[in-house]
């Protein structure tokens, strides 16, 4: 199981943040075209049934790492839609409350967080992600 963070802010988009979209259609999208991100697509054929998958959003002033929403992907097979573009199947956590991490230093010397998708190694935040799904 892989822990990923993927953004939802679509830049000249109106509205830019979509993360109602990816909540209302129950899947993680990427944005950009393929031909303009192809490495982006091959990390997002990586991901796999099982994995956890967070919508996040990252504020580098205040160093504030905004996790919008927690989900588990529920299938592999891609999705389009005209608006969002090409996306996977996630089992979002209902009525799930935003909450902020404060970035310390050391984990902001090698932070990915403005990347759109990424692959989430750093076990503090796994830690968290993991207690808000099994929280009761």
């Amino acid at each position: 199981m892989a822990v990923w963070g993927i953004g939802a802010y679509y830049k000249g988009a109106n509205p830019s943040d979509k993360t109602a979209g990816f909540l209302n259609d129950g899947c993680a999208y990427i944005g950009w075209d393929e031909t303009e991100a192809s490495a982006l697509y091959r990390m997002f054929d990586s991901i796999k049934i099982g994995d956890i998958v967070y919508i996040k959003s990252f504020v580098p002033k205040t160093k504030h790492l905004h996790i919008k929403a927690i989900g588990i992907v529920t299938s592999t097979e891609k999705k389009t839609s005209n608006s969002l573009g090409t996306g996977i199947p996630v089992q979002w956590k209902q009525n799930f409350t935003p909450i902020i991490i404060s970035v310390t230093p050391q984990i902001f010397r090698n932070n990915v967080f403005n990347n759109t998708l990424f692959e989430e190694f750093n076990g503090e935040i796994i830690r968290k992600i993991a207690g808000e799904l099994i929280e009761q």
